[in-house]
C-alpha cells in the first residue's frame, strides 16, 4: 500500500520533525508500504507553507492510506490532509499501528 506521512512540521524543531518522518518511513517499508513523505516533497523548505500543501496534497491523492503522526491534530495542514484522506476513503492508521502488507491492496 502507498502511504502519506502526515504530522506537525510547522513550529517543531526541524531534526526532531525529520527523524519522526524518517522513522515512521522506515517503519512502515519493514512492513512492506511504499512512503509518500511530506519533506521530500521536491520544494525548497523556504517555499511558502501554501506552496507546501498544494504539493503535498497532490501527493496525498496518489495514494492508498495515510500515516497520522502522534500530535497530527496540532497541526493545520495535517488536519487538512486528514479531512482530504477521510473524504476520499483512504485507509486511516494512526502511529504507532504498522498495517501487516496485503498484496491486494
Amino acid at each position: 500500500m502507498k502511504i502519506y506521512i502526515s504530522g506537525q512540521i510547522t513550529g517543531k524543531d526541524p531534526v526532531e520533525v525529520r527523524e519522526a518522518f524518517q522513522q515512521a518511513a522506515q517503519q512502515l517499508r519493514a512492513a512492506n508500504h511504499t512512503t509518500v513523505n511530506p519533506l521530500e516533497n521536491g520544494l525548497p523548505d523556504d517555499a511558502t507553507w501554501e506552496q507546501h500543501m498544494i504539493k503535498d496534497i497532490e501527493l496525498l491523492l496518489a495514494c492508498d492510506g495515510i500515516y497520522r503522526l502522534q500530535g497530527w491534530e496540532q497541526s493545520d495542514g495535517a488536519q487538512i490532509e486528514n479531512y482530504i484522506a477521510e473524504k476520499r476513503g483512504l485507509e486511516i492508521i494512526d502511529q504507532p499501528a504498522v498495517l501487516a502488507y496485503d498484496p491486494k491492496r
